[in-house]
């Protein structure tokens, strides 16, 4: 008989131990295929266990004799169960996959199983496979698997792109949107070492890699490389940079936009202000419009960038200001047509309502559109360049990376004149590059700059430097000529004639030029936005100066939405006033006869008994009690100096018919030349082991809202 230690593949109260002890006989192992002399089970093996009344699956990741642990058996308050039957003798993850797996639990302070599932192979998708030969290799049957290379890209949409332009012929992709087929092949290219080139999305940080030596993640400020939507909510470029170290990978950054010389180029800032003072109520100033009708004369193209889609962002009646809202989620409807009709769009839930023509409150026939997206700009700018020939790119018009593919591509072969883009042009900006589009408008930088959310100056100034790239490539200016139909304001300042400037272009539109981030756009000065941001951030310790976790509760109530919500932080509030040293106790290793209890839980493990030297990292602790420690100071460089927001309703208050309560913690990172180790993991998970099952957590969240 032997005991095992085993990660259940299932989501485990954090409370509770993630590794768990079970027995196993011999007569339990079933045939080996190889039919090993000894019968002992590889690292990584998957079995069957029971967990509570059902049946999970689990990967082992140590072993040893029973007779080795037989006083602890005896004494033991607890039953050990058995196996209930050995799927996989053979391993399904590598030893370097569960130790990403066990540090990523304790990261993101959740079951290391859920990451270990993840890195499973897809479905009737052979787990090992005898050799390379099979794949092709000829008689090299023994050869070393050549050197591997990650790209990692923010989109779908961009891996698609890095792909159709990579020069290797054994290049893979991967992404959510595969179907099952190919999902099996590319997983198994990348498990036999086929695939020297893997292209994918965040989750392809969890393939099989045989010898990964490069990883390469572009456009490494993309949000979409957090799985903000959906749980578990993992940092792939954090995961990069751990397998990295694991896999004694070097890793790199791409991001090409800031690579750029771009203080050649000047942006006009607009202040839309003064249009309005002169009678000009459109969506373009007076500047941009000249601009755009001079490119158009000289057979140049032109790119116009709204950060909305949709018609307008909602609707308004004048006389009563009813606003549209979704019954799911308290937020404005947008206002779209869909199919050429009027519609109203939820953006966050995907409710769809048909547009009234009346107000359903006072039965006013004022009804307002108010905002501007996409669809919007496209209509007003057919409306001034009626023989215009204009692309929309946004995730209505081009859903799939093909659909968006093409209006690229028929861009990039002047088969239009104006592209209006959304977000969604960012995932493109390499096959961009080759239209050197003369004019480039931003059409409000206020839907970047008045975001409240302590990164939205960054990200505004990360978005106008990506779209200065595109402007980067076009050619020198050519003198242009005045053609407005618009009568010029005496009140309207422009920066220089428009016959001095010429044709093309930066146009930045704003009802607010004084930002600060505006400042720095003016003069392309990156360094200073960046001394100023960090000077900001460090003030009200922000990241990098601390690690925030955000904690969300939903209910469909909203008194016990906000109760719970309050309870919790006034909770957390007295723990952190109150700490008490005592209350922590050091993790234990994993040693030769130690069992898997509900007290216990293991900060790293070292399996022996044939694994010499493995190491999986990091897992969970727990206070022997069952009660977890106050956090307390720590002893590798940082503090656990804890800011903790009260309890908030989240920016958008109801989402998909449930209220949402934020609270927003921030424990203090004293020494930015350290990162985060165990200690600080500890400390910060012993007090995260107080949160309810029922609540999100939320490490290194993309947002605050």
């Amino acid at each position: 008989m032997y005991l095992l230690d085993i990660i259940p593949l299932a989501k485990i109260p954090h409370t509770l131990p993630q590794i768990l002890s079970y027995f196993s006989g011999q007569a339990k192992l079933g045939q080996s295929p190889a039919q090993r002399g000894n019968q002992t089970l590889s690292i990584g093996a998957l079995v069957q266990i029971p967990l509570g009344r059902r049946k999970e699956k689990g990967i082992i990741i140590g072993a040893r004799d029973i007779a080795d642990s037989k006083m602890e058996i005896k004494s033991a308050n607890f039953e050990l169960r058995n196996v209930n039957k050995i799927i996989s003798l053979e391993p399904v993850l590598t030893k370097q996959q569960i130790e990403l797996a066990l540090f990523l639990g304790q990261y993101y302070f959740c079951s290391p199983g859920i990451f270990a599932k993840m890195s499973l192979p897809p479905k009737n998708t052979p787990a090992c496979h005898p050799d390379p030969a099979v794949a092709g290799e000829g008689s090299r049957a023994n050869a070393r698997p050549k050197f591997q290379t990650l790209i990692l890209t923010p989109t779908i949409s961009r891996a698609h792109s890095s792909y159709e332009s990579s020069s290797s012929d054994n290049s893979v992709l991967w992404h959510s949107e595969l179907t099952q087929k190919q999902k099996n092949a590319t997983w198994l290219a990348v498990k036999i070492g086929q695939a020297q080139t893997i292209i994918g999305t965040r989750s392809a940080v969890f393939l099989p890699f045989t010898n990964l030596k490069k990883i390469i993640i572009e456009d490494k400020t993309n949000p979409n490389h957090k799985s903000w939507d959906m749980f578990p909510h993992y940092d792939s470029r954090l995961i990069a940079q751990k397998l990295a170290k694991i896999l004694k990978s070097k890793i790199t950054f791409s991001d090409k936009s800031h690579a750029l010389r771009l203080r050649e180029i000047i942006p006009v800032i607009i202040d839309m202000r003064e249009e309005l003072k002169g009678g000009n109520f459109s969506i373009f100033s007076v500047d941009l419009y000249e601009a755009v009708k001079n490119a158009l004369t000289a057979n140049q193209q032109i790119i116009l960038f709204i950060n909305r889609r949709g018609l307008a962002n909602f609707i308004l009646c004048r006389d009563c200001g009813y606003v549209a809202k979704c019954q799911n989620c308290d937020a404005p409807l947008a206002h779209h047509l869909i199919n050429s009709r009027p519609a109203l769009l939820c953006h966050h839930c995907g409710t769809k309502e048909i547009s009234p023509k009346t107000c359903p409150k006072c039965k006013s026939w004022r009804i307002k559109t108010v905002g501007s997206g996409s669809q919007k700009v496209e209509a007003e700018t057919k409306k001034f360049f009626p023989d215009a020939k204009i692309l929309r790119l946004d995730s209505d018009s081009a859903p799939k990376p093909k659909d968006q593919q093409k209006i690229i591509a028929d861009f990039v072969a002047k088969k239009a004149d104006i592209l209006i883009a959304t977000q969604t042009i960012f995932s493109w900006l390499a096959e961009l590059s080759a239209a050197k589009p003369q004019v480039i408008g931003l059409l409000s930088a206020d839907t970047l700059l008045h975001i409240p959310d302590f990164r939205s100056g960054e990200r505004t100034f990360q978005t106008i430097r990506a779209l200065q790239s595109l402007r980067n490539n076009a050619p020198r200016p050519i003198k242009g000529v005045r053609h407005s139909g618009f009568k010029v304001p005496d009140t309207l300042t422009v920066s220089a004639p428009l016959t001095q400037r010429g044709v093309g272009g930066f146009f930045i539109q704003t009802y607010n030029p004084n930002n600060s981030v505006l400042k720095y756009i003016r003069n392309n000065d990156y360094e200073g936005f960046i001394k100023e941001d960090m000077a900001t951030r460090q003030a009200l310790n922000y990241p990098p100066f601390s690690q925030i976790v955000k904690l969300t509760f939903r209910h469909r109530d909203a008194n016990k939405a906000g109760q719970e919500a309050k309870i919790l932080a006034e909770k957390l509030k007295n723990i952190i006033s109150n700490p008490s040293p005592q209350s922590i106790i050091p993790a234990p290793h994993q040693v030769r006869g130690k069992l898997r209890r509900e007290s216990e839980t293991y900060s790293s493990l070292s399996v022996r008994g044939g694994w010499e030297g493995f190491n999986p990292g990091p897992g969970f602790r727990v206070h022997r009690s069952g009660r977890p420690g106050k956090p307390d100071m720590t002893t590798d460089g940082h503090t656990n100096t804890v800011e903790l927001s009260p309890a908030l309703p989240a920016f958008l208050p109801r989402e998909k018919g449930k209220f949402v309560w934020n609270i927003i913690i921030k424990f203090k990172i004293e020494n930015l030349k350290l990162k985060i180790g165990n200690e600080f993991l500890q400390h910060r998970n012993s007090l995260l082991q107080y949160v309810p099952q029922n609540w999100e957590i939320d490490v290194d969240p993309e947002n605050l809202l």
